[in-house]
């Protein structure tokens, strides 16, 4: 027996190994770093417009000692907000709509995008996807509901990570305000989850995917915040913008990945697809039912039939095909054969 086929066995007869193996081959099946690339863009594309109107709005609401204390404090997570070039603003309508417009326009892309990426990773068939209104009209609730979780979330651990709030928390409180911050980040990706994919699922389904994910957006945010405002503020002013822009499209980039891997440990886990071959595949009834998912997902009418089918040393007319040929959908109308 080769080196190979002996760790593929291996891994086979323990479930946490056949686990992650499915959840890391299906990801690499799915094309998944090519949705998660789009869903970085879709990100990244977003938090300007944001910065636009946050400035705006400052320039209205509150005296100019008290907008440039904000800004200084935002500046010192995101140095590309060169708070020497904009106090002198006052406010305005027209950056205010256009801010909102791209921010929003970019915000349902993000949603739209990720919407899309959870269904091709549970395999949602094309014709049972939903429409673009309705895509738009979940994208406008999500960012209301999960948006607004994420900046509570956001806002609690910096406030726990701060030495410019004043309030000593001591080791306890901080310690507490971690896993209330985590905690919060679990709930939002298994709302998330839920929301975004269409289809029956329970919160039970998803928690292994929104724990996993939660805690690596916890820790990436710590890691990037760390980063920026230790290391790059203090860079010369060309180098460290180039380096924040780098850090923050990698701080996407990464989530986008890691969240997408989550989605996929949570339908290997509900539909049982592991434990999967590494070599010769497929030999396991799993190989066979993933096959089996990913053309029905090619799916574009409700009559549609679709097979997978394996033959081996090219034999015709599936004498030597491996596994069942199972066919998904109702027969189609009028159908004879």
């Amino acid at each position: 027996m080769k080196a190979m086929d002996r760790i593929d066995a291996a891994q086979k007869h323990f479930k946490p190994t056949s686990v992650a193996v499915a959840t890391f081959k299906k990801f690499s099946e799915d094309k998944s770093t090519t949705l998660a690339a789009t869903i970085a863009f879709w990100g990244f594309f977003s938090i300007f417009p944001l910065f636009l109107v946050l400035v705006t709005v400052l320039g209205w609401v509150l005296p100019a000692s008290d907008k440039e204390n904000v800004l200084k404090h935002v500046a010192s997570m995101f140095p590309l907000l060169d708070t020497s070039s904009i106090t002198g603003l006052t406010g305005a309508i027209w950056p205010l709509i256009l801010g909102l417009a791209t921010a929003l326009w970019s915000g349902i892309g993000a949603v739209r995008t990720v919407q899309n990426a959870f269904n091709s990773v549970w395999e949602i068939p094309y014709h049972e996807r939903p429409g673009i209104l309705e895509q738009v009209g979940r994208s406008l609730f999500v960012l209301v509901t999960v948006g607004a979780g994420l900046v509570i979330s956001t806002l609690i651990t910096g406030f726990v990570t701060s030495n410019s709030t004043g309030v000593d928390l001591g080791v306890a409180g901080r310690i507490l305000g971690f896993a209330i911050s985590i905690a919060l980040d679990v709930g939002l990706f298994v709302a998330a989850f839920r929301l975004l994919t269409d289809r029956d699922i329970t919160t039970r389904d998803v928690l292994p995917g929104a724990i996993f994910s939660g805690i690596v957006f916890f820790i990436l945010q710590e890691a990037s915040a760390f980063i920026i405002s230790r290391h790059l503020k203090s860079a010369q002013p060309t180098y460290g913008h180039f380096a924040t822009v780098i850090t923050i499209l990698w701080w996407f980039y990464l989530q986008s990945v890691l969240t997408l891997l989550g989605a996929q440990l949570n339908v290997v886990l509900k539909e049982g697809l592991y434990p999967r071959s590494i070599v010769k595949a497929p030999q396991t009834e799993a190989d066979h039912r993933v096959l089996q998912a990913y053309a029905a997902e090619r799916t574009y009418q409700p009559e549609e039939q679709v097979r997978a089918r394996v033959d081996r040393g090219g034999q015709e007319n599936g004498e030597a095909a491996t596994g069942p040929p199972a066919a998904t959908g109702p027969p189609a109308a009028g159908d004879g054969s």
